[in-house]
């Protein structure tokens, strides 16, 4: 199930975007919606591989929780 969501962009970006999705004959959503999806899988990749590092230098049975915060 696909879900609608907004956001703002400055007007560069947007222009970049609009840019892009003319030069790739995608739609601006569809560039968004694989940005985004790329961004999440990087980022939970990321935190997985922290959290079992953690959890492989700890002498605890269960990991304790990372403080996660995107820089953008």
């Amino acid at each position: 199930m696909k879900t609608t969501i907004a956001l703002r962009l400055d007007p560069e970006t947007r222009k970049k975007l609009d840019l892009l999705a003319e030069a790739s004959g995608y739609s601006s959503a569809t560039l968004v919606a694989e940005a985004v999806r790329r961004l999440v899988d990087f980022e939970l990749a990321a935190l997985a591989a922290a959290q079992a590092e953690q959890a492989k230098n700890s002498d605890n049975d269960a990991p304790p929780p990372i403080n996660w915060k995107l820089t953008v």
